[in-house]
């Protein structure tokens, strides 16, 4: 799953119709030209990797013949290939998520405590982001019965990169593998409590939920 997610190759397309609420585009060559003929290679954006905006139809934020950047998928459909436009869709954030690699450690500040999980504002982010999210299995090695027992908002934590996903513009990161627990200043102030583990294990799990913005903006 960690290898599916992985950033594909970045490809210019054209904009040359929809398909329902897909996007098809025509793929341009390394030179910037079209391709015409048989070898022009129409290609397919699904309605979920249109945009991280919220929209009712692709045609609300794309036109017949816009060129856009989108981010190689795979093939499907006898080979067709399948792009996401929102993985390019703010290069800022694209470029900040590729500067993240697994294992990695990074430190950041609690945002919000779900009961689903955990959103952290990863240090260098880009401004108005919020792309750090903790899995409630993530948090730690023992059983609590709610995340805001690991974790409260305004809290300094480091943690590990489990995997930097640009389709979904996040960093999943964990809290319970190896060295991390590695909490520094809470918001109230307290000392910190290392965790005393080595970085001896780390586990995959599927995407996180959809990247947030800060509230207001």
């Amino acid at each position: 799953m960690v290898d599916h997610l992985r950033p594909g190759a970045v490809r210019t397309v054209k904009v040359t119709g929809f398909d329902g609420a897909d996007v098809l585009v025509q793929v341009v060559d390394a030179e910037g030209e079209e391709v015409e003929g048989e070898e022009a290679e129409i290609a397919r954006i699904p309605r979920h990797e249109a945009s991280m905006r919220r929209m009712e139809h692709p045609s609300e934020l794309f036109e017949v013949g816009q060129e856009i950047s989108a981010e190689e998928i795979g093939r499907w459909r006898e080979g067709q290939l399948h792009l996401s436009a929102r993985a390019c869709e703010v290069p800022a954030l694209r470029s900040f998520l590729l500067s993240i690699e697994r294992g990695q450690v990074v430190a950041g500040t609690v945002s919000e405590v779900h009961n689903f999980g955990v959103f952290v504002h990863v240090d260098g982010e880009p401004d108005g982001l919020c792309t750090g999210f903790i899995r409630v299995p993530d948090l730690t090695w023992g059983w609590i019965n709610h995340p805001s027992e690991a974790v409260e908002a305004g809290q300094r934590i480091t943690a590990e990169v489990i995997i930097s996903e640009t389709r979904s513009g996040q960093v999943t990161l964990s809290l319970a593998d190896g060295c991390l627990g590695a909490v520094t200043v809470t918001a109230s102030g307290s000392a910190p409590h290392p965790s005393g583990r080595s970085c001896t294990r780390r586990r995959t799990h599927s995407s996180p939920p959809p990247g947030r913005r800060r509230a207001g903006l």
